[in-house]
């Protein structure tokens, strides 16, 4: 088939990069355009389970990704005096569970195609012309190929464009993510350790070079203001320990969350979305960027299966649909699980994970055995 169509990527985030090197290692022409004045990610940590290191595998990057980031072996579940509720073994797949920074995830992903990038271009508008597609950027700068990919984001343009503006929907949560050197005494090298409260959570992991990555949600009305140090004072000790290690001013990003109910179509013709645009979830079970990065792999596939890219694109969004609309869903059920307040339904919500331990590992290996 022919491999010079020109795909053009908006958005240069983690899904974007990664579908610009599937694409371009696959003979397509790519160019993306990216807001942001330099090639970066911003954040801190995250968890590549094994449905997305195999996608680091296909793409030649996994050793990359492992010198880059530290092995992760259990996922357990405490209470937030630090009780184990819940031990699951997250190294028993072919490929391993890598926690890395997303800065350094990116990096990686874009260092063989950032001559692909053109960087503080803000996307305007498009125009659809029979086979092709063209993009005008607010700088005045226009390109046109023979399909668009909206990697835009959460609240993407490419999105709006082709369905209107429909805001996100807000979870009533908010997130706090640190990053910072301070190893506590009480981590178990390998381990993610995440701690359960009332309607609220807080977890941590390391990362490649020696950073402790760390991660805190609550529930709350959107934009507000707390003093973490406050909220978790009487958690397990390493917790106050990690916020008060952390500098505030640089490495805590606080966010608040929101998602879409799961919808399609994703795009029109020759045009499609990926990652957040597409199908934006809840981080609750660590699973977005991985989304994000199965996309890539699976709509590089696509293209090179089937000479039409408008087929091309309907074949992309039935294989992916199915399985972002499950992990969407089980997001922000385990979102409202982590609401719940009143103290005689989080005692009995932290039983039934205990109970539940062996479906609890069950489910993580239906999420990540799965291979784009």
């Amino acid at each position: 088939m022919e491999k010079t169509k020109k795909i053009i990527i908006v958005g240069g985030g983690i899904g974007g990069a990664a579908t610009a090197l599937a694409l371009n290692r696959a003979g397509f022409d790519v160019s993306v355009y990216e807001r942001a004045q330099e090639l970066r990610e911003v954040g801190a940590g995250i968890a590549l389970w094994a449905n997305a290191t195999h996608v680091l595998n296909e793409l030649g990057l996994l050793e990359d990704a492992v010198r880059n980031g530290c092995l992760t072996t259990n996922y357990q579940f405490l209470t937030e005096n630090g009780k184990e509720l819940v031990n699951v073994s997250v190294d028993k797949f072919e490929l391993p569970v890598v926690g890395i920074h997303r800065a350094d995830l990116h990096k990686i992903l874009c260092s063989q195609v950032t001559s692909k990038f053109t960087l503080g271009q803000t996307f305007e508008r498009l125009e659809q012309d029979g086979a092709k597609v063209s993009v005008y950027m607010k700088s005045g700068l226009h390109d046109e190929g023979n399909a668009l990919i909206g990697a835009d984001g959460l609240r993407s343009q490419v999105r709006a464009a082709l369905f209107g503006e429909s805001p996100p929907i807000y979870r009533n949560f908010t997130t706090w993510r640190g990053l910072t050197n301070y190893i506590p005494n009480q981590y178990r090298p390998g381990y993610i350790h995440e701690f359960l409260g009332r309607g609220k959570g807080f977890g941590f992991m390391m990362l490649g070079n020696n950073k402790m990555y760390w991660y805190a949600a609550a529930k709350t009305k959107q934009g507000q203001k707390h003093d973490l140090e406050v909220m978790f004072q009487d958690w397990f000790s390493a917790i106050p320990e990690l916020i008060a290690a952390t500098d505030k001013a640089t490495n805590i990003i606080q966010t608040d969350l929101y998602d879409r109910v799961p919808s399609r179509p994703w795009g029109k013709e020759n045009i499609t979305l990926l990652g957040d645009a597409a199908h934006p979830m809840l981080p609750t079970l660590g699973q977005g960027a991985c989304m994000a990065l199965e996309d890539a792999l699976v709509v590089t596939k696509c293209l090179q299966e089937l000479d039409d890219v408008s087929k091309a694109f309907e074949q992309y969004e039935l294989q992916r649909f199915s399985r972002v609309k499950s992990i969407v869903e089980q997001s922000l059920r385990s979102g409202r699980m982590g609401e719940l307040e009143n103290s005689i339904a989080v005692k009995l919500r932290l039983q039934f994970i205990k109970l539940m331990g062996s479906t609890i590992a069950d489910s993580f290996t239906s999420f990540h055995s799965f291979r784009a």
